[in-house]
């Protein structure tokens, strides 16, 4: 299936127009790494998670629920699954969606005070700051939200080992997330379902840094062999992109869009901090029997938001991979590639001029014809972890109700 963009440029509304303009002058920065409590307004016993915020512990679906337990053990706050489960139930701990605290984090992945974020500042504003959890590689990871001793000794090593000698190694310089980024999208990755390629390039560069004697062997290998390394990386980047947008009045560009595992939502710049939510239907997984298809969770992760910015599937018209298994779900369910929501060019991706950025609320309702988001499969009861690589198909009914919200009459259509 061939997957192509075409864009008329004066379709874009004036005050869209304006929100764009302001997330292509962002250039996000790598400039280290701390744990959450000291660069993050955190709650007492707060615990952030993906997508909009949950309205009640009820709503924590299983795979969250078994990231919340190992955060507890994690931050001592519990002493047994059984005594974290307990105090999950009885209201004691308190859940907040990451990207209304300027993080983003990826599927079932939760966030604590005690944990390490990768920080990320913008070189033109150096007080805008956005953060991501720090990648765990492959093997037993909390972001797929299985309980497992394996879990909790990994994310040990990453927050009490591996963290500390990144923040040495970042300490007093920056890492420019845009030219990796460029360089992985002309290679043909999406920066998001692949992210081979620019993992390798952030890696290399953090091993060459003045401060890379910190890292240790363990932190090298580990550095060269975590192919994902990159997406929370490129995760708090967009992020950081995506504040600079927010609070344009009357704009329909989204600054923020995730699943929680229930809900699917989005936020626009026109209607900062208000959350609009509609269905989180699974990721469509190419080739699955009905079996997988029907253990797969709802589409659960920030990621989203990089499908949003124009990565991920929203790539697929350059990223050959991408599009081959998207063609697959495409050509099975009868739906169209949506490259014509994306607003603009972005001056700072030289090497990948093809790139399209900023989705607008509005041209989803025009067009009738919602995002695919790329995401991770995962199993909904949080046994089995990461079942495959998807595509989300988000409902349209947040677009519309965010349009509401801004009185547009595009929404009624």
């Amino acid at each position: 299936m061939n997957i192509s963009v075409s864009i008329e440029q004066d379709d874009v509304h004036a005050a869209d127009a304006e929100a764009l303009a302001r997330m292509t002058r962002v250039r996000p920065q790598l400039v280290g790494v701390a744990t959450a409590r000291e660069v993050m307004a955190l709650g007492r016993r707060t615990l952030l998670h993906a997508g909009p915020p949950v309205q009640s512990t009820r709503e924590l679906v299983a795979p969250v629920r078994h990231s919340a337990q190992l955060a507890l053990l994690f931050e001592g706050w519990a002493a047994s699954r059984d005594e974290a489960e307990r105090m999950i139930a009885n209201g004691e701990i308190s859940f907040a969606a990451a990207q209304d605290h300027d993080a983003a984090i990826p599927l079932a992945d939760v966030l604590s005070p005690s944990m390490a974020v990768l920080v990320v500042a913008d070189a033109n504003d150096a007080k805008r700051r956005s953060f991501s959890t720090i990648n765990g590689g492959d093997g037993p990871v909390m972001r797929v939200g299985q309980f497992s001793d394996a879990v909790l000794e990994r994310l040990k090593w990453i927050n009490r080992m591996l963290a500390p000698q990144l923040a040495c190694a970042l300490d007093g310089v920056s890492v420019d997330l845009i030219a990796i980024a460029d360089a992985a999208f002309a290679s043909g990755e999406d920066c998001h379902g692949s992210t081979r390629a620019a993992s390798a390039n952030l890696a290399d560069t953090l091993c060459a840094l003045d401060g890379a004697q910190a890292l240790d062997t363990e932190a090298r290998t580990f550095l060269r062999e975590a192919g994902a390394f990159f997406l929370n990386a490129w995760m708090a980047a967009v992020k950081n992109i995506f504040m600079a947008a927010e609070g344009v009045a009357r704009s329909s560009v989204v600054t923020a869009i995730g699943g929680n595992g229930a809900r699917f939502g989005i936020r626009i710049s026109g209607a900062p901090g208000r959350w609009f939510t509609g269905v989180s239907s699974a990721p469509r997984i190419p080739g699955a029997d009905a079996a997988l298809q029907a253990a797969a969770l709802g589409a659960i992760g920030d990621s989203a938001i990089v499908d949003a910015f124009g990565g991920g599937a929203m790539a697929a018209a350059f990223a050959s991979a991408t599009q081959a298994r998207l063609a697959i779900v495409l050509g099975e369910r009868g739906f169209g590639f949506p490259g014509e929501l994306l607003g603009t060019s972005h001056t700072g991706f030289v090497k990948a001029d093809a790139l399209r950025v900023g989705l607008c609320a509005r041209r989803v309702i025009e067009l009738r014809q919602t995002p695919i988001v790329s995401l991770g499969a995962l199993d909904r009861e949080g046994e089995r972890g990461r079942l495959d690589g998807g595509f989300h198909i988000a409902d349209i009914a947040p677009f519309a109700a965010s349009l509401n919200a801004l009185g547009d009459h595009h929404a009624a259509a």
